[in-house]
């Protein structure tokens, strides 16, 4: 929103308005059909797209909505970067959809290949990269064309895909080869192969995009990458055992990650590497998601069949509701739906976060 104008400006203002009156008064034109004096006149601009603001208060449940049916078995869910539409991977259909998140309206159906596991975007969501379980590499996906338009080869089994915050970076883990395949997304060439410990499964890059972490799902460890030394591991990070999937605070100070075998859900303090909490969850800790007011976690507990909410302040789960091989999660912009891929029966299920 602009300031408050100068003394000056008002002067100008007052003085144009009574001339345009005066003149209207001898008969000419009417105000309506003159142009403004150029000297009060603004170029047009692009009007910049405000975010929500975040929803806020202490969440008491999750009422379902409606639900969105895909063919198969939807692996992961995921708000594209506009934030008006879902894209959504069939594992066992061999598909990517994109549903409008409003009128939960599927917009496109795009064949593939292969079995897609995970996918991120670029800053502008026109493309997402997806990892196929057995081809050993990522598509490039057009979202607006909904067609595939490149591949890049990758490590054994692929899984988590993140892309850096300026878009120029893509990592991949590689489940079966225990590496991290690094891509420039300008050329859509891998430029290197991270050696890392057993099973690397989940990525995130830091808010800044100078550092990446990867959840070592057969070990205990996040292995830290310095993105700008080159590539390179900096240090292992003790986050407990099994980790999963890991994400970042919204300033980079805090890393959460979900450990599958003992349900948990690990704090780490990114600074100083190491534990600030552990919380108990639900059996099989699999995909988190962070409110955007960064007050609460949502964690799929897959062996529970349920999801579970995480009270960030007091570092307990505070509630649970009941779901069907809860798998994938992701939230609206604002933060005021849930949206839950869910293995059987092969749905996303829409919930109401009520506060």
């Amino acid at each position: 929103m602009a300031g408050p104008r100068s003394p000056e400006v008002v002067a100008v203002a007052v003085s144009v308005v009574l001339v345009v009156l005066l003149l209207g008064g001898c008969g000419s034109a009417p105000p309506e059909s003159r142009q403004s004096a150029p000297s009060m006149s603004r170029p047009a601009e692009p009007v910049a797209e405000k975010k929500p603001a975040y929803a806020t208060g202490v969440v008491t449940g999750l009422t379902p909505i409606t639900v969105m049916k895909v063919e198969s078995g939807p692996k992961s869910v995921e708000l594209m970067p506009d934030g008006r539409r879902l894209f959504i991977n069939d594992l066992y259909g061999h598909k990517n959809f994109i549903f409008d998140v409003d009128s939960y309206q599927q917009l496109m159906s795009i064949q593939l290949p292969d079995e897609p596991v995970e996918a991120d975007f670029s800053p502008d969501g026109r493309v997402a990269w997806v990892s196929l379980y057995n081809s050993s590499k990522v598509l490039v996906v057009d979202t607006v064309a909904g067609a595939v338009v490149g591949e890049v080869a990758t490590g054994s089994i692929p899984k988590e895909v993140a892309v850096s915050p300026d878009g120029k970076w893509v990592y991949v883990a590689n489940w079966n080869s225990n590496t991290v395949t690094v891509i420039d997304s300008a050329t859509r060439t891998a430029v290197k192969e991270i050696a890392v410990p057993a099973t690397p499964r989940g990525i995130c890059f830091s808010p800044a995009g100078d550092f990446a972490y990867v959840c070592i799902m057969g070990g205990s460890t996040l292995s830290e990458v310095d993105v700008g030394a080159g590539h390179v591991i900096s240090r292992q990070i003790p986050c407990g055992s099994n980790p999963r999937h890991v994400v970042p605070s919204a300033d980079g100070s805090v890393l959460y990650v979900s450990n599958n075998s003992p349900g948990t859900v690990t704090l780490i303090d990114r600074k100083l590497g190491a534990v600030q909490y552990v919380i108990k969850v639900g059996s099989q800790a699999r995909t988190i998601v962070l409110s955007g007011d960064q007050a609460y976690l949502f964690v799929c507990n897959y062996g529970d069949n349920t999801v579970g909410c995480v009270d960030l302040t007091s570092h307990k789960q505070v509630f649970t509701i009941p779901a069907t091989m809860p798998i994938g999660i992701t939230l609206s912009e604002r933060g005021d739906r849930l949206f839950l891929a869910n293995y059987a029966p092969p749905q996303v299920t829409v919930y109401q976060v009520v506060r």
